[in-house]
């Protein structure tokens, strides 16, 4: 075991937006004692000082088939993980959303170590009706929720379960002048702005990318002076998305890295479900939410049809269509141009999506989120923070 004034923590994140999830939070442990920080992830954790013992990139995956050509490799290393933690013993393993993977490597490392386990975004934390707790109640010493009413549900299953908020609110804020943000990409502070958020995952690429660049060409006839920029996710390569952006006959297209600029810059936003739908909401950004997917996708999507009436997280966070949302075969260029145009051409709907996205991000509870979870990760550890503040709110 590590010495006690040096606690080791291993963070475990397979995909792109829990891998920035790790990073904030091993920022936020580094800046309030010493610790050696170990791990699972991506671009961003090793960048914020965590040693990787692998690299997610890749991990993560669209429907069940896609999810099965991946087993082989993630139960291997599911297996090397636990072999090097046992050899390794932390102080504390932190488990960043990822549930089918995650889940169940808590049920491993727990049969071979008396390991403490802090869930982080646990499994479907953004569902007010989620049940069946049971298996992470076997893992989870404690958790680290996103929603106030995820605690509430985990707590009810006889979880420890804080309500720290969305990390997202750290990352992005809304900009009281958007000019000096659209400086900085090279873009006119008084011409339209769209931003395209086509995703983190190759085939999220493949199957979004030409949709919202089919949907910008139909805008830009309507609107000539109007300005595009695509998002660069860390997983995906710039000339993947250029290459995209040729097929599609658009010229001008910007690629800015991230979302986080963009998303701050833009008027509007044709947006992939998931994060990214957050990211926006967090910057007040207005968005029409897309959705394809393959034929297999369609299959699956037929055979077990989800129980969702909403797909974009605001519009789920909201219980009501804030935003937009066009899915499968309902999107298509011209639906999705039709609705950019939409809104785009009516400033008071569009002030007011504006306004409505930003009550949606009020309820992702104040800034510091990484900081309250690195309170609670420390605890577990036996080091407290001299400032801790625990919980945008009683713990209940």
């Amino acid at each position: 075991m590590s010495d006690v004034q040096c606690p080791t923590i291993f963070i475990v994140a397979g995909e792109a937006s829990g891998d920035q999830h790790g990073a904030m939070l091993a920022q936020a442990l580094l800046e309030r004692a010493e610790v050696s920080l170990a791990g699972v992830g991506q671009q961003r954790m090793r960048q914020a000082g965590v040693e990787l013992l692998f690299d997610s990139t890749g991990w993560s995956a669209i429907g069940v088939m896609e999810a099965l050509r991946r087993v082989p490799k993630l139960l291997l290393r599911a297996r090397q993980m636990i072999r090097w933690l046992s050899q390794h013993p932390p102080d504390l393993v932190v488990l960043v959303d990822f549930g089918a993977f995650n889940v169940r490597l808590g049920h491993q490392l727990k049969k071979k170590q008396d390991v403490p386990i802090l869930y982080y975004f646990p499994p479907r934390s953004w569902s007010r009706s989620a049940r069946g707790f049971e298996s992470l109640a076997r893992i989870a010493d404690r958790v680290a929720t996103p929603f106030p009413w995820s605690a509430e549900l985990l707590r009810a299953s006889g979880i420890d379960a804080t309500w720290v908020g969305h990390p997202v609110v750290d990352r992005i804020s809304p900009p009281d002048d958007r000019g000096p943000v659209r400086a900085k990409l090279g873009l006119d502070p008084h011409a339209p702005v769209v931003g395209i958020l086509p995703g983190s995952r190759p085939a999220e690429i493949g199957l979004i990318a030409p949709l919202s660049l089919g949907a910008a060409k139909i805008v830009r006839r309507a609107l000539p002076d109007a300005q595009f920029v695509i998002s660069v996710a860390p997983t995906i390569k710039p000339k993947a998305l250029e290459a995209q952006v040729r097929r599609a006959g658009l010229g001008g297209v910007r690629l800015a890295p991230g979302t986080s600029d963009i998303v701050r810059a833009a008027d509007l936003a044709i947006s992939c479900c998931g994060t990214a739908t957050l990211e926006a909401t967090a910057a007040g950004c207005p968005m029409v939410v897309v959705y394809r997917g393959t034929a297999l996708m369609r299959l699956e999507y037929l055979l077990r049809p989800p129980k969702l009436e909403h797909v974009a997280m605001p519009n789920i966070i909201a219980e009501r269509r804030v935003v937009p949302e066009l899915l499968d075969r309902e999107a298509t260029p011209a639906a999705v141009a039709e609705a950019a145009l939409s809104l785009l051409g009516d400033p008071d709907r569009l002030a007011q999506t504006r306004r409505e996205l930003l009550e949606v991000r009020g309820t992702l509870g104040p800034p510091e989120v990484s900081g309250r979870v690195a309170e609670i990760a420390l605890e577990m550890t036996g080091i407290r923070h001299q400032t801790s503040d625990i919980g945008p709110r009683t713990n209940g």
